[in-house]
């Protein structure tokens, strides 16, 4: 079972039964912030992506440090401090973790279908470190980019379509960079013949088989 599987059938289990009454679900608007704090009950739970894009950011004195971006069918722990903001508009569910831990007791499957979830925040909070301390921008450009035309493209004759393109701003955000260097690294690609942007209508990753070798541990290529 993949997370996204295991973050839906939690929450359509929960929702089945009297656990029901404790998940709230919320929609925002692109750019609106959702904070652990903003929870009157119980700031400690988890936030489920129903639709949308959130970002999971950390602040102090005035900058931010983007931690991962979160896609519909994930989800992700938060507590007094945690700031997420809708990158789209978004609908998310928040299960307090207190009615989590209750309702585990009486379900052992349960516990068996959250784990994924809490292995794949680990996951990310650890390779968010690993990317910041050994790879370069264009390493983790590069990765974004092929696991963005996984999820979001569409096959064409010239190469996988993404409609809209991300744009350099979210790429920024998601890989923890400055908007200049991610411009910088796009024109590079664009240059080699790699990417084709159309505005803002489209972008056309015309060979996605080479990004994935530049970023194989086995190959060091450059355009």
């Amino acid at each position: 079972m993949t997370c996204d599987d295991a973050v839906n059938r939690l929450i359509e289990r929960m929702s089945a039964g009297p656990a029901a009454r404790h998940l709230s679900t919320r929609r925002l608007v692109a750019g609106q912030m959702f904070r652990g704090s903003d929870e009157e009950d119980e700031a400690d739970g988890l936030v489920a992506v129903r639709s949308g894009c959130l970002r999971a950011f950390l602040s102090r004195d005035g900058r931010e440090l983007t931690l991962f971006m979160l896609a519909p069918g994930e989800a992700t722990r938060v507590h007094a401090g945690s700031l997420l903001e809708a990158r789209r508009d978004s609908e998310i569910v928040f299960i307090p973790m207190r009615a989590i831990r209750d309702y585990a007791r009486t379900d052992v499957e349960f516990v068996l279908w959250a784990m994924p979830i809490f292995d794949r925040l680990l996951e990310r909070s650890l390779r968010r470190i690993e990317d910041m301390a050994f790879d370069d921008v264009r390493h983790r450009l590069i990765r974004a980019l092929c696991a963005t035309a996984d999820r979001d493209g569409r096959p064409d004759a010239d190469g996988v379509v993404l409609a809209p393109p991300p744009n350099a701003e979210d790429f920024a955000m998601e890989i923890g960079a400055t908007r200049q260097s991610v411009s910088t690294v796009m024109a590079e690609l664009v240059r080699c013949g790699i990417l084709h942007r159309f505005g803002q209508r489209s972008m056309v990753i015309a060979d996605l088989a080479r990004l994935r070798r530049e970023i194989a541990p086995v190959e060091d290529c450059v355009c």
